[in-house]
């Protein structure tokens, strides 16, 4: 399965085994690390990563979905960020949507945007009848995204994250295909 989308002033691709530097960078950044702290990486780590990442794309279906994609300017084809959507296993193993972007690029709506872009494909191509969101409580950027793209808080979790330790809580969000064919 080959996956492009192209909104506004963005290209979410697949990932290349070229993007593996410029990933790493920002998978690194302390400001994505806050928040997802198993990411952070050595690069040979990345590019084993994308590999993975490589296998999953021709495998996902309704029920099992692994969807990562490079979030690139537009303008001059910069990686800016990730996202996605895949099994969360710690909810149940339901399909969420996912998401970090570099600090450089934050607070300019491109999140936002890529998080729309793979809502709709993945409503439009793989027939979901839902996606869902976890943040914490305290991110409140990643509310923000989420409350953009029409989901909604249906109460919080109690969840051990990945590369967390201990449990803790979260804002659990759903968001439902209101067009089903």
């Amino acid at each position: 399965m080959k996956i492009l989308i192209e909104t506004e002033r963005l290209i979410l691709r697949q990932f290349s085994e070229e993007d593996a530097l410029e990933l790493n960078e920002i998978c690194n950044e302390k400001y994505i690390l806050k928040w997802m702290p198993d990411w952070e990486s050595s690069i040979e780590h990345r590019r084993k990563w994308i590999s993975w990442v490589h296998k999953e794309y021709s495998s996902a279906t309704k029920y099992n979905a692994r969807i990562m994609l490079a979030v690139t300017l537009k303008s001059d084809g910069k990686i800016i960020g990730m996202v996605g959507i895949g099994n969360k296993e710690e909810v149940d193993n339901e399909i969420e949507v996912a998401y970090f972007i570099s600090e450089k690029f934050s607070n300019k709506g491109y999140i936002s945007e890529a998080a729309k872009a793979i809502i709709k494909w993945a409503f439009d191509s793989l027939k979901l009848d839902y996606l869902i969101a976890i943040v914490e409580l305290d991110n409140f950027p990643s509310q923000k995204v989420v409350e953009k793209c029409g989901f909604k808080r249906l109460g919080t979790r109690m969840i051990r994250n990945s590369g967390e330790s201990e449990e803790k809580p979260f804002y659990y969000y759903r968001l439902y295909n209101n067009i089903r064919s």
